[in-house]
């Protein structure tokens, strides 16, 4: 299971190709891709009641991760995993960080803050391993702004799957926001970048 791009990698985002499906665009090469749309298609029609009568964020993200398990059978599917192999001899598993901005809420500086991803799809254990990051939202949430920020829900989720692409080489990043059983906006991201 691979992401791949045709064309020079530095010029990525301009050389992604999309595809439109029943759920939105789709990179067009992404191996994934539409068994991807499959597995929202099924979780929309077949978990209505969570996601029209307005159930936690994270009951329904703990919900898209068991349909995901089914079929990236090879992978760990985990909801808010927070550990990563160490590179310490002293520790085999430390809290996964990132070095996010937080300018957004504090002063300038940069911290390294503990994160929480929604959904992610990786080997645990295997930080070579890392496939997909899912980072869900109701829509009704996404444009709210974050306690003591300028910032919006919506984008800071966009900048984490831009850290996490990075910082801790995720293959591909996946913004998924819903309205009841629709979704509102789907995003992908690579190596730091929107796609």
């Amino acid at each position: 299971m691979s992401y791949i791009v045709r064309g020079n990698e530095q010029a990525m985002s301009e050389q992604t190709k999309f595809k439109q499906t029943k759920i939105g665009k789709i990179p067009e090469d992404w191996e994934d891709g539409d068994l991807f749309v499959e597995v929202i298609l099924n979780f929309t029609q077949e978990e209505k009641f969570i996601l029209e009568n307005d159930l936690n964020e994270r009951t329904i993200s703990h919900k898209l991760a068991e349909y995901l398990q089914k079929y990236f059978q090879d992978y760990n599917v985990d909801c808010e995993y927070n550990r990563m192999r160490s590179g310490n001899m002293d520790k085999n598993y430390i809290t996964k960080t990132l070095d996010l901005n937080l300018a957004y809420s504090r002063s300038n500086s940069t911290n390294a803050i503990t994160v929480f991803p929604d959904i992610i799809v990786h080997k645990r254990g295997d930080n070579n391993s890392n496939y997909l990051i899912i980072e869900y939202k109701k829509k009704k949430f996404a444009d709210k702004k974050r306690k003591n920020s300028t910032e919006t829900y919506r984008e800071f989720d966009k900048r984490k799957l831009c850290a996490y692409t990075k910082d801790l080489r995720y293959e591909l990043g996946i913004y998924l926001e819903l309205d009841k059983d629709e979704v509102s906006e789907l995003k992908f991201f690579k190596d730091e970048k929107e796609l």
